[in-house]
């Protein structure tokens, strides 16, 4: 009998030195590989919606890519800024994901230059952001106007690919890039505007050529022009500074109409 435990606790001893030399082995299996930010994955803040609103009111900023700075034109889907060629992308995706059930959303994408520097700041002084690694300024592929940190899933890791996002960090699941055109999309000159619009949907959007879009009319209007809401009787006046968001007016003559008004046919009154 003393024998067997002798024999027993030799092998209990010997599985407790394995399993503990695995438990080892496995957590010791190399540093990820470096990427542009050395980004942890961030939390999501996207829309929870399954689409996102889109502001079409174009901001101007500057690129850098490589560091060579060149001048980029900013819209906002899902409170997030981006390209106009990703953001329309993006909502093509995020509209199959949508069909698929998916929640698609934007946790990060266009970076400023000084977005950038206040995060290579904290990498270098390990005094804020956790001290992640980052990018020199000017050599983040955020600040190049074509990467998006999205909220992760298998759907998107299976289908990202066939809209034509590319992972591009390897140890950064959620990190995508977009390199390719402007497939369309509602802030183009000739699309439907902004979709964030209060109930009334008087319209909204804006880009460097047309400054507001009216869904009543069907075509973009210059500011100050007075556009009447069949359905709702009521009379709005396009504003450059609130996309999706017009004032309301008393109508036609209200002073606030500073050009030709026009009503829901297209005519002048």
């Amino acid at each position: 009998m003393s024998r067997f435990v002798k024999t027993a606790a030799s092998f209990f001893a010997f599985a407790s030195i394995t399993a503990f030399s695995l438990v080892g082995c496995s957590a010791d299996n190399g540093a990820d590989d470096e990427s542009d930010d050395g980004e942890v994955e961030p939390s999501s803040e996207g829309t929870s919606n399954l689409t996102s609103s889109v502001d079409c009111h174009i901001k101007m900023d500057t690129a850098y890519v490589s560091g060579s700075a060149k001048p980029i034109k900013l819209i906002t889907v899902g409170g997030k800024p981006t390209s106009i060629a990703v953001g329309h992308q993006f909502l093509k995706m995020q509209k199959a994901a949508d069909a698929a059930g998916v929640s698609l959303s934007i946790n990060s994408g266009f970076r400023t230059m000084a977005e950038q520097q206040h995060l290579y700041n904290c990498y270098k002084t390990k005094s804020c952001n956790n001290g992640n690694l980052a990018a020199k300024p000017g050599y983040s592929n955020h600040q190049g106007g074509f990467a998006l940190d999205l909220t992760t899933s298998s759907w998107l890791a299976s289908h990202a690919g066939s809209f034509g996002f590319v992972r591009t960090v390897p140890s950064e699941a959620w990190h995508y890039e977009y390199h390719g055109p402007d497939t369309g999309g509602p802030c183009d000159s000739g699309g439907s505007g902004s979709t964030t619009a209060p109930p009334d949907d008087n319209g909204g959007g804006a880009d460097p050529d047309v400054t507001c879009r009216s869904a009543t009319l069907g075509k973009n209007v210059a500011p100050g022009t007075c556009v009447h809401r069949a359905d709702s009787g009521k009379w709005y006046v396009c504003d450059a500074d609130a996309p999706g968001d017009w004032p309301t007016v008393s109508g036609p003559s209200d002073p606030q109409c500073k050009t030709c008004p026009q009503n829901a046919g297209g005519q002048c009154d």
